[in-house]
């Protein structure tokens, strides 16, 4: 072969393209209740507080009306939009049309908004009352202590079983049963994993043994979420939290999200835009139906 021959050599590049592992769809936005909204704001259920009975000693005595305390949630919009622009030189370049990966891309990046938005206001101030004036901090009476089952501790059976007595204290559950969720990191699964409770045939049932996750192993009767985007406090400790679908409220404004593919005649080459939008908000419905588990992951 003549040695010039290399002048003929060719670049062969993969012509299938993939998305890199992440999270495409959204774990946590769709266990809150679901509602839409309009304008700047909405309210999200309007609540009046227990009433106790009064004890009847006399005949004919005056009644005593009672005075419940009303309580009015409201969430607020928060908008997230992202665009990817694909030109014919690329496709010319990659020898591949990577247009629908871009808009699934988009779409998980959208779905990941959508849980990171009840995640911060799973431990937010929420705004309450008839025109939104009064400010309500996180309850400490409604978190679970890092030293709990243990010093400094990560999630152990003892920490879970504080949550659900923080519950059935405030009798969540008790007359009407409420599926019970819990979003937990890696680690806190690792941590449940090396709990003897757990994983004994014992004491657990054989489908986390099989699964090796504690995800739908229903374990405690509890609808278990692996997330990689719970927050940690200022001690970095992980903020793991326990809650029932009336905890929380998740609000879509102007459909929620929208995605679009489109030629951008504007721009030399006309390339395509793939653009995604959401429009959502969420906030705590329900003070006593979400607990904190402090957890540390040293």
């Amino acid at each position: 072969m003549s040695a010039n021959s290399t002048a003929f050599y060719s670049v062969q590049y993969a012509s299938a393209v993939e998305l890199l592992a992440q999270q495409m769809a959204p774990r946590l936005a769709m266990l809150a209740r679901q509602m839409t909204g309009e304008g700047k704001s909405a309210t999200v259920v309007n609540q009046v507080d227990a009433i106790e009975a009064d004890e009847r000693t006399t005949r004919y005595d005056d009644i005593v009306p009672g005075d419940p305390t009303h309580t009015r949630p409201w969430v607020y919009p928060r908008h997230f939009d992202k665009a990817v622009f694909f030109d014919t030189l690329d496709q010319v370049r990659m020898n591949a049309n990577p247009q629908s990966e871009y808009v699934q891309a988009l779409v998980a990046a959208i779905n990941r908004k959508m849980d990171d938005e009840v995640v911060r206001a799973f431990f937010a101030n929420r705004n309450l009352g008839e025109n939104a004036e009064t400010s309500e901090a996180f309850a400490a009476a409604m978190q679970v202590g890092v030293s709990v089952g243990g010093t400094t501790s990560g999630l152990n059976v003892e920490k879970l079983q504080a949550a659900l007595e923080i519950f059935r204290g405030l009798e969540v559950g008790l007359d009407q049963p409420e599926q019970i969720n819990c979003a937990i990191s890696p680690k806190q699964e690792r941590n449940l994993m090396n709990e003897i409770e757990v994983t004994s045939s014992d004491f657990t049932v054989k489908k986390i043994l099989d699964s090796g996750t504690m995800a739908g192993s229903g374990y405690m009767g509890i609808n278990w979420i692996i997330s990689n985007r719970l927050p940690v406090d200022g001690s970095s400790y992980r903020r793991v939290p326990f809650w029932t679908a009336k905890g929380m409220a998740f609000c879509t404004w102007g459909g929620g999200r929208k995605t679009d593919v489109s030629q951008r005649k504007d721009k030399r080459g006309m390339p395509w835009q793939a653009y995604t939008e959401g429009h959502f908000g969420a906030v705590r419905a329900d003070a006593d139906r979400v607990v904190e588990i402090k957890c540390n992951e040293a």
